[in-house]
């Protein structure tokens, strides 16, 4: 008996802690707000017009976000760094990604760091025109 309401007990905690993570973590762009890119920058310069808007929002589709850890996010060069803007519904969103410094996040209220960022910022390099 006591052995079981045990297992009960860390089943229970085990359910909450899950759903805690779960919590934490949710997709870059919500999949029930319709998004529009506003602007993107690469290396401080306006590419919009030369890469193709929707690509890019379906990366950010099937990217993850999480809230950004204790030691927060770090100082980035603008080197070659990233930006895109986009609206949907009443959010205004901006997201910088960063493979040099490392940076990889979206910055509204509050900020978030992007999951796999490394990954995501590659796939937008790959549309950017050469």
């Amino acid at each position: 008996m006591r052995k079981s309401i045990v297992v009960l007990i860390v089943a229970v905690l085990a359910v909450a802690a899950g759903a805690v993570v779960l919590s934490l973590s949710a997709p870059v762009l919500d999949e029930e707000v319709e998004y529009r890119l506003t602007s993107l920058y690469y290396r401080g310069q306006e590419i919009s017009s030369q890469v193709d808007g929707d690509e890019v929002l379906d990366l950010l589709e099937g990217a993850s976000r999480g809230l950004i850890s204790r030691g927060g996010l770090p100082a980035h060069s603008f080197r070659d760094m990233v930006e895109v803007n986009v609206v949907g519904g009443e959010e205004a969103l901006h997201v910088v990604l960063s493979m040099e410094d490392g940076l990889f996040a979206v910055y509204q209220d509050p900020s978030y760091a992007i999951r796999e960022g490394e990954a995501l910022a590659a796939a937008v390099e790959a549309l950017l025109p050469a």
